[in-house]
C-alpha cells in the first residue's frame, strides 16, 4: 500500500441480534463493497500458522486476544486480500464489523483506515433484542444463548464497550439507523447512507 494511503472504511456497530451479519453479508455483495467480519478473520485463521500459534497462546489460556495482535491479524488479512487481487483500495470500500472495538484498536488504525462512515444499528428496547436472540438461539440449537441472565450480560457488555469506540469518532459520522424494523426497511435505510459514501457526498 502506497505510504499515507488509507483503507476507505465503513464500521458496522450495533447489539448481538441487530443484524450486523444479514445486512453486512447483503453490502457486502455490492460491487464495490467488501465486507469483513473480525470473527471470520479469527475462525478462517490458519492455527498451524505463526499467527495461528500465538492466536492459541491467548484463546487456548482464556487470555483475550490483544489489540495489537488484532490489528495486526485484520491488516494482513485485508494486505493478502489486496495481493491476490480480490481488494482494489482506489476501488472499494471495507464493511467492517468487530474492529475496531477497542479505544485501542481505534488509535492503532488511525494510520490504516479512512472512516466514511459509522452505520450504528440501533434497537432501543432491550425486550426486543432478548427476543431475536432466544429466537436465533433455537434455530442455532444453542440454548445457553437463550438464557435471558446471558443475554443481558451480552448486552451490558456491548454497551460498555461500544460507547468509548463510538465517542472516539465525531459524531457527524455515525449514521444512526433503525434496526427495530423489518430487515428490507433496515437496508433501505441503509442504502440511503451508504449511496452518499459511494458517491463522494459525505
Amino acid at each position: 500500500m502506497p505510504v499515507n494511503k488509507r483503507y476507505s472504511a465503513v464500521l458496522l456497530f450495533g447489539f448481538p441480534g441487530s443484524g450486523k451479519g444479514t445486512q453486512g453479508e447483503v453490502l457486502g455483495h455490492m460491487p464495490n463493497m467488501i465486507h469483513l467480519a473480525m470473527g471470520d478473520i479469527f475462525r478462517a485463521l490458519d492455527k498451524s500458522s505463526d499467527m495461528g500459534k500465538e492466536f492459541l497462546s491467548y484463546s487456548t489460556k482464556g487470555l483475550l486476544v490483544p489489540d495489537e495482535f488484532t490489528v495486526r491479524l485484520w491488516h494482513n488479512h485485508v494486505e493478502g486480500l489486496r495481493k491476490e487481487g480480490c481488494y482494489d483500495p482506489d476501488y472499494h470500500v471495507l464493511l467492517l464489523d468487530g474492529i475496531p472495538r477497542t479505544p485501542a484498536q481505534v488509535d492503532l488504525m488511525k494510520d490504516l483506515i479512512e472512516v466514511q462512515k459509522i452505520l450504528h444499528l440501533v434497537i432501543e428496547n432491550d425486550a426486543a433484542i432478548i427476543s431475536r436472540l432466544s429466537a436465533r438461539a433455537k434455530k442455532s440449537n444453542r440454548p445457553d444463548d437463550a438464557d435471558p441472565d446471558v443475554i443481558h450480560k451480552r448486552i451490558d457488555v456491548y454497551r460498555e464497550s461500544t460507547s468509548p469506540v463510538l465517542k472516539s469518532f465525531g459524531n457527524g459520522l455515525i449514521a444512526n439507523i433503525n434496526a427495530d424494523q423489518h430487515p428490507l426497511l433496515v437496508l433501505r435505510d441503509i442504502s440511503d447512507v451508504m449511496s452518499k459514501v459511494v458517491s463522494g457526498a459525505l
